[in-house]
């Protein structure tokens, strides 16, 4: 008896024997996903410094704004106090005080003070529409105006809190 090795003995029925000697051809090698081009590199470097400039732009604005948080939250308090209005006068002259230079903004009173804030902030009207309003404000308050005229007088500082233009470096 004879053991026979041939492939035609292991393959299976209706095999073709001449494509038994055939090797699966091998795929393309991998391609990287690094570029090629030292260029791309540049490009790449450019780009992540950029993206780094604009947050340390983003941060260094929050930051330089916490003053404009900090009047928001204390002008939401105010709303809900009975003295909240005599305080905004107070309120809107600490803001202004950190936000420019104490020689600018401290010897103003009156209408002065009122033309300085419409100065500061587009669309501010303290000097027209409120005329007058902040100084009855600090030292009472004018019963004859109605409820919605001080939620005016509310939204008016919260503009200007909110949209006051300071020239920084």
């Amino acid at each position: 008896m004879t053991i026979s090795t041939s492939l035609e003995t292991i393959l299976p029925l209706g095999t073709n024997p001449l494509l038994s000697n055939l090797a699966e051809a091998g795929g393309p090698e991998r391609i990287s996903w690094l570029p090629n081009a030292p260029g791309w590199f540049v490009l790449l470097a450019i780009l992540l410094f950029w993206i780094a400039f604009r947050v340390y732009l983003r941060v260094k604005r929050y930051i330089a704004n916490a003053y404009r948080r900090a009047a928001l939250h204390e002008l939401q308090q105010l709303q809900h106090m009975d003295v909240g209005l005599s305080r905004l006068p107070q309120l809107l002259k600490r803001t202004a005080l950190y936000a420019f230079p104490r020689q600018e903004v401290a010897p103003l009173i009156g209408q002065d003070w009122e033309k300085w804030l419409d100065a500061h902030c587009p669309d501010s009207q303290f000097s027209t529409r409120y005329s007058g309003m902040l100084a009855t404000l600090a030292y009472n308050r004018a019963e004859s105006n109605s409820e919605l005229q001080w939620q005016e007088c509310f939204k008016a500082v919260r503009h200007w809190i909110q949209h006051h233009e300071v020239k920084r470096d």
